[in-house]
């Protein structure tokens, strides 16, 4: 297995992916996704069946630009 150097890596901290290809992932798959807490520097996301009624996990990670700019002022994958 091949080492990617650090520069190669995603902007995010928490899921090896990057929370944007995580988000955007869930997403594709049917379900949704709310934010749950922020700040200027965090974020926590959860992550829900596609009907919205279970919460199925969660993740969370520092607010890079390329997260800002997939959230675009969203609170939700439904807004």
């Amino acid at each position: 297995m091949t080492e990617r150097r650090q520069e190669d890596r995603a902007p995010e901290t928490g899921p090896p992916d990057g929370l944007v290809e995580v988000l955007a992932r869930w997403e594709r798959s049917g379900g949704h996704w709310t934010v749950l807490t922020t700040t200027e520097a965090w974020i926590e996301i959860g992550l829900f069946t596609c009907d919205g009624a279970e919460q199925m996990g969660q993740v969370s990670g520092a607010r890079t630009s390329v997260l800002s700019s997939f959230l675009a002022d969203r609170l939700s994958s439904t807004d």
